[in-house]
This record gives structure tokens, C-alpha cells and sequence, in this order.
């Protein structure tokens, strides 16, 4: 039986949420640099509660453009597939097997007699 890995399975959502940490962590990084710009500038004390209120507001700002909605349809769509067409799946799999021991048999056996009997010349 041919199994797939779970790597193999469920890695684009593992390179999307890569994808996604890497540039929330850069944006967050983006964001203090930016409170504590403004504090400068305008004399003010830095604080965090607006480096998250700035961070989660740019994060869900865009949500169509963002990493997130990617990483949701993947979830969404692979979990799918592997729900609604796992009985398929199974199916197509044992077919091959089937086509495939088919195959080892017929290479196992011999050519088949000429049916005149006679070898034909060249």
C-alpha cells in the first residue's frame, strides 16, 4: 500500500505559514521602529499597547492580500480534498495495484506460442 507522507501531504501549508511568521515577525519589527519614531518626534513615551494596536490593525487591514487567507484555503482546501475525495483516492490506489500485479504476471510468464505453430521467417 502507497502512503504519502505527511510532509509531502501537508508541506505548501507548512512553507505558507513560514512564509507568513517571517513577514509578521518582520512587520511587527517594522512596527516598534515606527512607535518609537513617532514617541521620538513628538516627545511622547514608548508604549506597547500601541506598537500591538498599530500591528494587529496593519495585519487585518488587508485581509484579502494577506498571507493569512493564504494559509486558510490551503487548510481549507486540502482538508477538503482529503475529506471529500479520500474514498476516490483509496479506490485509484488499489486499481494501480491491481495494474500493476497484472503486469508483474504477464512479464513472468512467456511469449505466447505462435498460433500457426510455425515460426515465421525473416
Amino acid at each position: 500500500m502507497h502512503h504519502h507522507s505527511h510532509l509531502r501531504r501537508w508541506g505548501a501549508v507548512y512553507i505558507l505559514v513560514g512564509f507568513f511568521v517571517i513577514s509578521s515577525g518582520a512587520q511587527f519589527v517594522a512596527t516598534i521602529q515606527t512607535v518609537h519614531q513617532d514617541a521620538v518626534t513628538h516627545a511622547l513615551q514608548f508604549e506597547w499597547g500601541e506598537v500591538w494596536l498599530r500591528f494587529l490593525s496593519a495585519t487585518f487591514e488587508n485581509w484579502q492580500s494577506e498571507w493569512l487567507q493564504l494559509i486558510v484555503q490551503a487548510v481549507l482546501l486540502l482538508g477538503m480534498k482529503h475529506l471529500v475525495f479520500a474514498a476516490d483516492a483509496e479506490d485509484m490506489e488499489e486499481v494501480q495495484r491491481d495494474l500493476a500485479d497484472i503486469k508483474r504476471y504477464l512479464e513472468q510468464q512467456q511469449a505466447p506460442p505462435d498460433p500457426a505453430g510455425v515460426r515465421r521467417a525473416t
